[in-house]
């Protein structure tokens, strides 16, 4: 089975162009390391958000994934009020407005889409809806992958234990 990724980033630069937006990324949480990391993005300037690593509650990828609602940073929001220092991909991609919402895969929040703009703009609900949508989209996305991809694993061991089933009785 091919990599998902070719097809999260055709995605990704899908929900750029349609929202208007200068950046779209996709945090994922790291369940054995706990940790969050932005995997795909498009419209990014350079690759530091690679270097970025979260803990749930931290950052807006953290945030998002804590609470399991979206987060959204635009001109209604007094950008005062925060530490810039607490938000690494907003100085990564001199981002000043975004909206990220959950990604959900079997009922827990596992990762995070975030579309962002380097002015400060609103974001309406329409496209918060539309992002919502699209985070549903590929979490199912993501799931039929992994069930295909335990498929092929089973076919695999099923096939290997054949195999030597078939060695040993002399088949």
């Amino acid at each position: 089975m091919g990599s998902l990724q070719p097809e999260i980033e055709k995605h990704l630069e899908g929900i750029r162009l349609l929202s208007s937006s200068d950046f779209v990324g996709f945090a994922i949480l790291d369940k054995e390391e706990y940790i969050i990391r932005w995997k795909y993005v498009s419209g990014n300037r350079n690759d530091r958000y690679k270097r970025i690593r979260l803990r749930p509650g931290k950052g807006i990828a953290g945030q998002v994934i804590k609470h399991g609602r979206p987060v959204i940073f635009d001109t209604q929001y007094d950008r005062s009020l925060i530490d810039l220092r607490e938000y690494p991909i907003l100085l990564a991609e001199s981002l000043e407005a975004v909206a990220a919402v959950p990604v959900t895969l079997k009922n827990a929040v596992t990762g995070v889409l975030m579309i962002g703009s380097r002015i400060l703009r609103d974001f309406d609900k329409q496209t918060i809806e539309l992002l919502e949508s699209i985070a549903e989209q590929l979490g199912s996305m993501i799931q039929n992958y992994n069930k295909q991809e335990d498929r092929d694993l089973f076919q695999s061991i099923r096939k290997s234990i054949t195999n030597k089933t078939n060695r040993k009785l002399g088949g």
